[in-house]
């Protein structure tokens, strides 16, 4: 694969599941979506994917509504009367739907696309006028923007979680987050088995995002959800911000929702899907993710290749801005790091870290050189592939500095010619600095 900064995450689904190895050569991340399958499903993506380079991202479900089980997509068309019920129509089982909505609600299906006026409620059913109208498939999200639903971590949330776990997931996608506290919970669960990842789309995320950056290990930008929450017309600044808060957090952001749509039916993305992914760069974002795109669409291999291709052609043309320090010696020696490999026109920067963070650091200034990472720690390299421009990779543990310089040379510097930065944690003294910087020169 090319070496393109900004990483590539794929959702698997039936369109992909039998493509995984094409599909990789591309990829960085794969996505697990749990709010659809059961544990057999789950099992066989993880084992498909761990035939691969690739980490695992699971997605979890958390309290939102969802459409049932379709035996075929359904067209809704401007003017229809639907039912919603557990029995007949359209299926829709959790029971909090129908304590939830209300005559004349509005409720939107399939990320906003369809419209529906509530005109009747019944304690197991519901009858509505579509208002807008669209397609409708199985498992889509059903939203409700005039009633406050309960979020947070729910029960199958935690079995899920657990499941995930065990199976070996790297990162877990924590939907509907509210708070910090939502954050905090999920990570005393997984105790450093993944990365907590925090899916903005929720207004009140939004309003709360400064404290949630701090405490979470990287953050999604939902744009599907969120654009329903406070508006499309909000959307734009409020990516922009969020992005920018993540990057001076130090946080490793992902962009996702209808990035390439139009691929889910077209061979080719829209010009305008395109300049989106070329603006998501240019704000910085860590990943890209897609998801109908190749979970259901009809050319997933098509759709991640254009992903790859444009990434490719943009990143060139692209000055990073690099965020400010934060005021202590760490980021000083990280900014000296990235100052010295222009300076020294160095041809690549490489980072020894126990804990990750010295990589993370250099990763969030964005630096013109590739960033290698060491790590003594295989299940630590796979999460450093979501962060931008690091290409992790696991080595035997360090006990001085002159160690990861022998680890570093037998490993990979060895097949570099020029100068290079060497910079991290120094294994001898406490985890989690960044305290040692060289400029070694292998012409």
């Amino acid at each position: 694969m090319d070496n393109v900064k900004t990483k590539i995450v794929v959702t698997l689904g039936p369109s992909s599941i039998d493509k995984v190895q094409e599909i990789a050569n591309f990829v960085d991340i794969f996505r697990i979506n749990f709010a659809h399958g059961d544990e057999d499903s789950h099992k066989l993506y993880f084992e498909k994917v761990r035939n691969t380079m690739s980490s695992v991202l699971v997605d979890l479900p958390g309290p939102k509504l969802r459409i049932g089980e379709l035996k075929d997509k359904l067209i809704l068309r401007k003017g229809d009367d639907v039912v919603f019920s557990q029995s007949d129509g359209i299926p829709v089982e959790d029971p909090l739907f129908y304590e939830a909505v209300q005559e004349n609600h509005d409720i939107l299906l399939a990320d906003g696309t369809i419209r529906v006026r509530i005109t009747e409620v019944e304690k197991d059913k519901v009858k509505g006028k579509v208002l807008e109208g669209g397609t409708l498939t199985s498992r889509k999200g059903i939203n409700i923007p005039d009633a406050k639903l309960k979020v947070g971590l729910t029960d199958n949330d935690v079995k899920l979680m657990k499941e995930a776990i065990n199976l070996g997931a790297d990162f877990i996608g924590l939907s509907f987050v509210l708070s910090s506290e939502d954050v905090k919970r999920a990570k005393s669960i997984v105790a450093d088995r993944a990365w907590i990842i925090a899916k903005i789309e929720k207004k009140e995320a939004v309003d709360r995002i400064k404290e949630i950056v701090y405490v979470t290990d990287g953050i999604m930008v939902a744009r599907g959800d969120l654009g329903v929450e406070i508006g499309l017309q909000n959307l734009p600044i409020a990516q922009r911000r969020i992005i920018r808060l993540s990057k001076v957090a130090g946080r490793p952001v992902i962009l996702a929702t209808q990035v390439l749509e139009s691929m889910v039916n077209s061979p080719i993305p829209t010009r305008a899907e395109v300049i989106d992914v070329a603006n998501s760069i240019v704000q910085g974002v860590d990943a890209i993710m897609l998801s109908d795109e190749t979970a259901a669409g009809n050319f997933p291999i098509e759709s991640v290749k254009y992903l790859h291709d444009t990434i490719k052609a943009v990143e060139p043309h692209v000055r990073s801005r690099r965020p400010k320090g934060t005021n202590n010696e760490d980021d000083a020696i990280a900014l000296a790091g990235v100052n010295a490999a222009d300076v020294s026109s160095a041809v690549a920067i490489v980072v020894h870290s126990r804990s990750g963070s010295s990589i993370v650091r250099v990763s969030r200034l964005r630096p013109k050189q590739p960033i290698i990472g060491l790590c003594p720690d295989e299940s630590l390299a796979r999460r450093l592939r979501l962060c931008w421009g690091v290409s992790p990779i696991a080595i035997q543990k360090a006990e001085s500095v002159n160690e990861v310089i022998e680890l570093a040379e037998r490993n990979l510097i060895k097949d570099l010619k020029g100068k290079i930065v060497l910079l991290g944690g120094d294994p001898a003294q406490e985890e989690g600095k960044t305290n040692f910087l060289m400029i070694m020169d292998k012409t």
